[in-house]
């Protein structure tokens, strides 16, 4: 059951994402991101996703020692 695509997705990706950064080169980073908030800033899904507060992964109180020095990578097991 091997279909033959009509559409590539990661094709198309990747030439908008040429296409937007030749549209913003001039930009500085500044500018990029007021562009961006402008963009979203109607889009119905961003509109109802914003305020959406989403908890974080692990323990509310976690713990952490300020003491212990990283060997990174020093022990050997």
């Amino acid at each position: 059951m091997n279909k033959e695509k009509s559409f590539d997705a990661v094709a198309f990706m990747r030439k908008r994402r040429e296409e937007i950064d030749k549209e913003d080169d001039a930009l500085s980073w500044a500018e990029k991101r007021e562009k961006t908030r402008r963009l979203i800033e109607d889009d119905p899904l961003y509109q109802r996703l914003k305020h959406r507060v989403v908890p974080p992964n692990g323990p509310r109180n976690m713990a952490v020692n300020d003491r212990h020095k990283p060997d990174y990578g020093r022990s050997t097991g």
